[in-house]
């Protein structure tokens, strides 16, 4: 071969190899200089894990300091999507056969982190020990899963005040959206009541743990930590003991009323201090358990079955229940007549048992002598609707829709909580024809027995029961309204004192002594007087009360009884407010259930023989 091709040849390997090398060396110089930190953040994410530690939520406690709910250190079941193998099927078979899910379930929670592969996604919470060591014997067959530590919400009394405290579920895409990046895509937050409403404040701030994991993407030695901020704390003005006493009643009462033939299953109880606004039960039947809606082998069976649920467990019906408010609504009637002047609290009226307009009285309806000669007293112990219907008409909707929009009627009360509560509803003139504006004209004309309807608490009238307790607080107060409170304090983890709701005084209603001295004793007399519509459920009661029954009627349908009482007349402690659907008569169905609360505030006993049934219908 010819030397000089030769020693080409051997320089062109030369600058070849020198080539080589040189773009060899160039390249780890590239790799290990300039993308030296990118590339080993990328071998960090394969061998070091950076874990949120969720905060221990705030607890909520009544206002004796019970806990009603707080949140325990428990097993979860969680995995790393980032260290699912690509050919997964057998690790979710595995997984879902282990858990007691289906394989798309758990895989919809695999989905759910693949934007943050490294993030863990929580499975199943508050897992029993058995299902612990079912996951470990297996790890080698599961990775990428694996058991941590978690803060999980116990709700110590199952469904009581549920409605108002709310509950948990996980987090979804547009509450993650909003959130930021507090929460993981598996967090539980709060989706009502209390628990939504403050979520800001219970939830905390997470904790950040740095592990160092092996290739089964299992922790192996912890590298740092960054401790979370548990959330803050609530103190609500809801007594625990009053409100386990308003259910309890409500639910035994409402059985008796059952095996007599009646329909009744669902209503509420309010019982709230007129002097301050501060609820202290707050109760809607039918409930549900929270805690329930938390666990992920039942949550997604129980939250349909409430749904399904044609009573509407999740519909709080202190808030958002609008109920006609029947004779009950005849107390703020009476301080529109009476300052309207068209009737004195002594003019005696006599009741023949019709109204102008068709209006009966309830012994009329059972074939009962007409009340006769009555006066305001006796109107309202009675419960007279020929009496409200002809005074109600005098007094007209023009001057009578004022007077129980400043009672708060129409409008939400304003309180502090979730789900938002409904206006109710006060008609007028305008009201109707813009409601019927389709109709023929004659429908849009507001006519006097629409006057005398709602004069009597029929009708189009509609309210709350909130709404009816801050009315009968009002009367309590011989004026003076209050905004209702649920929540007294908010104290941060250390136990201080940050937030603090005070009573507050809405507005105070213009009305004479002397109306209120009338409309207070003729609801005494609902109590005391011989044919008084509540005398048997309240007999030989040791302190003053004033109440009035009603019962809402519903064609087809058996009315709602309901009862709403203050006590003591002369220095008000306790507004009751009852609403029992389908009850029929407010003094049978409603009012012995306000009984035990009273009893059961103030430490009085009920003698059982004062328990009994009345047997007549009233209003």
């Amino acid at each position: 071969m010819d030397r000089n091709l030769l020693e080409q040849r051997l320089r062109t390997f030369y600058v070849t190899v020198l080539i080589l090398l040189f773009v060899l060396v160039g390249r780890l110089w590239y790799l290990q200089i300039v993308q030296g930190e990118y590339f080993s953040h990328l071998a960090d994410g394969n061998r070091m894990r950076r874990v949120r530690i969720l905060p221990t939520r705030g607890v909520i406690f009544d206002r004796n300091g019970d806990v009603l709910v707080r949140s325990r250190p428990a097993f979860t079941v969680a995995l790393v999507p980032g260290g699912i193998p690509q050919d997964s099927h057998d690790v979710l078979e595995l997984l879902s056969d282990t858990l007691g899910l289906t394989t798309q379930e758990v895989t919809d929670f695999m989905n759910r982190g693949r934007s943050f592969p490294y993030e863990p996604v929580r499975l199943i919470r508050d897992v029993s020990p058995s299902l612990v060591v079912a996951i470990e014997e297996n790890r080698a067959r599961l990775p990428g899963v694996f058991i941590e530590e978690e803060w999980v919400r116990e709700y110590l009394h199952s469904d009581l005040v549920s409605h108002l405290l709310g509950h948990l579920g996980i987090i979804s895409e547009q509450e993650l959206q909003q959130h930021g990046s507090r929460y993981g895509s598996s967090d539980l937050v709060g989706k009502s009541g209390l628990e939504l409403l403050f979520e800001q404040q219970l939830s905390g701030i997470p904790g950040r743990r740095t592990v160092e994991v092996n290739a089964l993407s299992r922790p192996i030695q912890t590298i740092g930590v960054i401790e979370p901020v548990p959330g803050h704390n609530l103190v609500l003005t809801i007594d625990r003991k009053l409100q386990r006493v308003a259910e309890e009643a409500f639910l035994s009462h409402t059985a008796q009323l059952r095996d007599e033939g009646r329909n009744a299953h669902n209503g509420a109880v309010i019982a709230m201090n007129p002097t301050t606004g501060e609820v202290l039960a707050l109760v809607s039947v039918p409930s549900y358990d929270p805690s329930r809606l938390i666990d992920a082998s039942e949550r997604n069976s129980y939250y349909n079955q409430l749904m399904d649920d044609s009573s509407l467990p999740f519909f709080n019906r202190t808030l958002q229940g609008q109920y006609g408010p029947g004779s009950a609504f005849k107390p703020f009637i009476a301080v529109a007549m009476l300052e309207e002047r068209v009737v004195r609290a002594d003019q005696v009226f006599n009741a023949t048992g019709v109204s102008q307009y068709g209006v009966r009285d309830w012994v009329i309806a059972q074939r009962l002598a007409p009340f006769g000669n009555i006066t305001l007293n006796e109107a309202l112990a009675m419960s007279s609707n020929h009496y409200f219907a002809e005074f109600g008409a005098q007094v007209g909707v023009d001057r009578l829709a004022p007077w129980l929009r400043e009672f708060g009627f129409g409008e939400p009360t304003g309180i502090v909580v979730l789900p938002q509560e409904a206006p109710g509803l006060v008609p007028d003139r305008e009201w109707k024809q813009n409601r019927f504006a389709g109709s023929p004209s004659y429908d849009q004309v507001w006519y006097p027995t629409d006057t005398e309807q709602i004069s009597i608490g029929q009708g189009f009238i509609h309210v709350t029961p909130l709404q009816l307790a801050v009315g009968y607080s009002a009367i309590a107060n011989r004026g003076s309204i209050y905004q209702p409170l649920v929540i007294q304090e908010v104290h941060d983890p250390e136990g201080q004192v940050v937030g603090v709701f005070e009573p507050q005084l809405l507005r105070q209603l213009d009305v004479s002594p002397s109306t209120w001295n009338a409309v207070i004793q003729g609801m005494q007399s609902v109590i005391t007087h011989p044919r008084g519509t509540a005398r048997t459920a309240f007999a030989e009661y040791p302190l003053s009360v004033a109440g009035k029954t009603g019962s809402y009627e519903i064609p087809g349908k058996d009315s709602h009884g309901i009862f709403g009482a203050f006590s003591p007349i002369e220095d008000p402690e306790l507004v009751v407010i009852v609403i029992v659907e389908h009850g029929v008569g407010g003094g049978s169905a409603a009012a012995p259930i306000a009984r035990k609360v009273f009893d059961a505030y103030f430490g009085l006993e009920m003698a059982e023989e004062n328990a009994g049934i009345i047997q007549v219908v009233e209003n």
